[in-house]
């Protein structure tokens, strides 16, 4: 049995193929404690499964760490993570823009660039955990909440909220 999930670089779509055992598979993504979409997939002998399903209009959100479950017909699962990273990355890209500004010796661009580099690193570390993630439930569960920490976390500090920069 594998499982993949992947996510469009526009953040609005996310593709799913699996194999299971023929029979009927359930499908449960949910991405913090508000959104979620479960959905039951009929699995014909030798074949993957493949859809790609709309994030907005199915679980609700199109940003942030998407936990994805796959229980076959015979109740075996299958666990993988997905990254919606498109605000991310639009904050990236501002504090960039910002930089472009600035000449080699101001100093004043510094900030920017820290709060990009910081964000860009948490990133990475989101993508590294959910690389992680296998059947052990149990190490599931914290690397699951490692990369919603590290996501919240980035997503604060693009918020321009963070005070000073620290």
């Amino acid at each position: 049995m594998s499982l993949i999930a992947t996510i469009t670089p526009d953040c609005k779509f996310m593709s799913l193929t699996f194999t299971a055992p023929s029979g009927t598979a359930t499908i449960k993504i949910t991405n913090g404690s508000e959104y979620g979409y479960d959905f039951n997939a009929t699995v014909l002998p030798n074949q993957s499964f493949n859809i790609v399903l709309n994030l907005n209009s199915t679980v609700g959100v199109v940003d942030g760490v998407f936990k994805i479950e796959l229980t076959d017909s015979s109740g075996q699962k299958q666990y993988v993570g997905a990254l919606g990273k498109c605000a991310i990355n639009c904050c990236i890209a501002k504090k960039m823009d910002a930089i472009l500004g600035c000449d080699c010796a101001c100093k004043k661009c510094n900030s920017d660039l820290i709060a990009a580099e910081r964000v860009h690193l948490l990133i990475e570390g989101v993508e590294s955990d959910i690389a992680q993630i296998s059947d052990n439930t149990a190490s599931n569960e914290a690397y699951y909440q490692s990369a919603i920490k590290k996501y919240n976390k980035a997503a604060e500090l693009c918020s321009d909220s963070c005070g000073c920069s620290c």
